[in-house]
C-alpha cells in the first residue's frame, strides 16, 4: 500500500549566519536572529547609521522597513527548505515564482515510482466515499506504472546500458501517474521573495493544497525570522480552510 500525505512536511536546511565586521559595529537593541541582523546591517550601511541614532531595536527597524516598503535589504536573508508531502501539481504552480528563488526537484525520469506516495487533495479529506474512489484510482495508476516499466524494460532489452534502459522505461511509464503523486523539492529564497509568494499562495484565492503548503512555510519562517513575517495573520476563511493576509503589501 502506498503512503498517503495529508499535510506537507517542511524542514529547514539552511539559514543565514551573520558575522559582524569588527570595524563597523552596530549598536544592537532587542532580541533578533542572524537573518534579521544581516538585513539591519545592510540597511544601516546605506546611511552609515551603525550608531543607531533612533534607538530602534532590530525588529522595530525591520518593521519600519516594511512600512517604508524598502524591502531590498530583505533580499540578503535567505532560507533553504526541504519540502516533502506535496504533489507535482503543487510544484508545477510553485516553480512559476522565479525572482529570488532556486529549485531542485526529484526527477521522475530517474527515480523509481513503484513505491511512490500520494498527496490527498484537501477537498477530499473528511469524505470517506470520495477518498475511497480517489484511492482506488491512484493505486490503479501506480500498478499500471509498475507493469509498464517491466514491459518497457523487456522491450528495450537490446539497450546494453541498464541505467539508460531504466531511464527509458521510467520516462515513458510516468505518463500514467497522477498529478497527486508526491514529490520532494528543495526551495531556496530570500525573505522578500518568500513574503511576496506567501502573500499570494496563502490567500483565500489560492488553490487549497498550495495554500496549505504556504501556511506551513509561513509558520516555519515566522519562527526563523519573526520580524520579516510578523505582519502576516492566519485565519479560517469562508471555505473553512486556513488562509493568511498581510498588512504590508509588496514590500
Amino acid at each position: 500500500m502506498p503512503h498517503f500525505y495529508t499535510a506537507p512536511v517542511v524542514t529547514v536546511l539552511a539559514r543565514p549566519q551573520f558575522v559582524e565586521p569588527a570595524h563597523l559595529p552596530v549598536q544592537w537593541l532587542g532580541e533578533s536572529t542572524d537573518a534579521e541582523r544581516l538585513s539591519e546591517f545592510a540597511g544601516r550601511l546605506c546611511y552609515m547609521s551603525q550608531k543607531n541614532p533612533a534607538n530602534r531595536s532590530t525588529r522595530d527597524y525591520i518593521e519600519n522597513i516594511k512600512k517604508q516598503q524598502h524591502g531590498s535589504v530583505f533580499e540578503h536573508a535567505s532560507w533553504s527548505l526541504l519540502i516533502e508531502g506535496v504533489s507535482r501539481s503543487l510544484t508545477h504552480e510553485l516553480v512559476r515564482h522565479r525572482a529570488g528563488f532556486a529549485y531542485s526537484q526529484l526527477s521522475q525520469r530517474y527515480v523509481d515510482e513503484s513505491h511512490a506516495a500520494f498527496v490527498v487533495p484537501p477537498a477530499i479529506l473528511g469524505d470517506d466515499a470520495l477518498l475511497a474512489d480517489w484511492t482506488a484510482q491512484v493505486e490503479a495508476a501506480q500498478a499500471t506504472y509498475v507493469a509498464l516499466v517491466d514491459k518497457l524494460m523487456q522491450r528495450y532489452s537490446w539497450v546494453d546500458d541498464k541505467v539508460h534502459r531504466r531511464k527509458m522505461a521510467r520516462e515513458a511509464a510516468r505518463g500514467v501517474l497522477p498529478n497527486s503523486t508526491e514529490t520532494k523539492i528543495v526551495v531556496t529564497a530570500n525573505a522578500r521573495a518568500w513574503r511576496q509568494t506567501l502573500e499570494l499562495r496563502a490567500s483565500e484565492g489560492a488553490e487549497m493544497e498550495i495554500r496549505r503548503w504556504a501556511i506551513a512555510v509561513l509558520r516555519t519562517l515566522q519562527a526563523e525570522g519573526p520580524a520579516f513575517f510578523s505582519d502576516f495573520e492566519t485565519y479560517v476563511a469562508a471555505d473553512r480552510v486556513e488562509a493568511a493576509r498581510v498588512v504590508h503589501h509588496k514590500v
